[in-house]
């Protein structure tokens, strides 16, 4: 029950229902391409035995394709366990952030007497830190509401920043990505200022040091290609881990990398490589990800990231040797 579960709320479970509802028979080839086309560049590695092998049973071969055995009209209601998962998601302060209050109440209405499956308190970080956005601040909300809405129309927004050193920065951006960081509970905001630049420069703007946000209303035809800028701002050599698939570290490094690019391989029955790609702005963040694991991955290599990983030990060494 706890493997169905953890694929029903990803995007496992969107590409299989695709693939499984699809009419036409269909090659090992093109479900390859299908699966790295909607999933991440790893799930090959676990989905593809799955689907073609002695696994879920979807599929079965003629004449060298593959065709699914379930009906096009099939429908699965929800279960009593899925719902009490909904309903715990909707205990979580940051669902607000994307659903109106009318929403929250209708799901609430319509699960009442459902039980959560977890609570909040139930969960505690010994890795986050503490001071995390606030989620049920109704300004915060509002902006972070406007700029889903903006990303979704490519629209301008006139924005009022506050860095870290409280100075304050004024401009127009073409919002184009939103991305939530586990390690400090908090959402960023990635945008250009200009999308008719050649190579457009990606701000990183915190949302909670979002002062103003003003809808301007000016559009632009198409966003930038942000994964395009991204690559160019990486390091020229990737961070090169090993990961040792013990106590389900391979699930586990794969979801907590998941906002990286990278590049997943096998090497032996339990151990693959991972190759990271970063850039300096998300480097500490990524040393510490990288170390909350312990034994289970091997840093070897970049270099320069070799040395960080040595220099951060080190100096948690000296820390515990005068007892802080």
């Amino acid at each position: 029950m706890t493997e169905l579960f953890s694929e029903v709320y990803n995007c496992y479970f969107q590409v299989i229902k695709s693939l499984i509802e699809t009419k036409k028979c269909i090659s090992e080839k093109e479900l390859n391409f299908r699966i790295q086309d909607s999933c991440f560049e790893e799930s090959i590695l676990y989905l593809l035995p799955k689907l073609t092998k002695n696994g879920w049973g979807f599929y079965e071969k003629q004449n060298g394709m593959l065709r699914s055995k379930l009906s096009t009209d099939f429908y699965v209601p929800l279960t009593d366990l899925q719902k009490s998962y909904l309903k715990a998601i909707l205990t979580d302060d940051k669902i607000r952030l994307f659903l109106s209050d009318e929403e929250i109440a209708q799901i609430n209405t319509a699960f009442a007497d459902v039980k959560p499956l977890y609570f909040a308190e139930d969960f505690y970080y010994y890795d986050r830190f503490a001071d995390k956005d606030d989620y049920q601040n109704p300004e915060y909300r509002k902006h972070f509401q406007t700029i889903m809405t903006a990303i979704q129309n490519h629209e301008y927004l006139d924005i009022l920043y506050e860095s870290r050193d409280n100075h304050r920065v004024h401009h127009k951006y073409l919002p184009c990505r939103l991305e939530y960081s586990i390690k400090n509970d908090r959402f960023r905001l990635l945008a250009v200022e200009s999308h008719l630049q050649r190579n457009p420069r990606i701000e990183i703007l915190n949302v909670n040091r979002i002062v103003k946000i003003i809808s301007t209303g000016e559009t632009a035809k198409q966003a930038p290609n942000i994964n395009k800028s991204l690559k160019r701002s990486y390091y020229r050599e990737p961070a090169r881990i090993i990961i040792k698939d013990r106590r389900n570290a391979l699930e586990r490094a794969m979801l907590q990398f998941a906002n990286y690019e990278k590049s997943t391989r096998k090497i032996d029955t339990d151990t693959y490589e991972c190759l990271i790609y970063y850039n300096q702005k998300t480097e500490t963040e990524l040393l510490i990800e990288v170390l909350s694991f312990g034994p289970m991955i091997k840093v070897v290599g970049s270099e320069s990231f070799l040395q960080l990983i040595k220099e951060r030990l080190m100096r948690q060494a000296k820390l515990s040797q005068r007892g802080v």
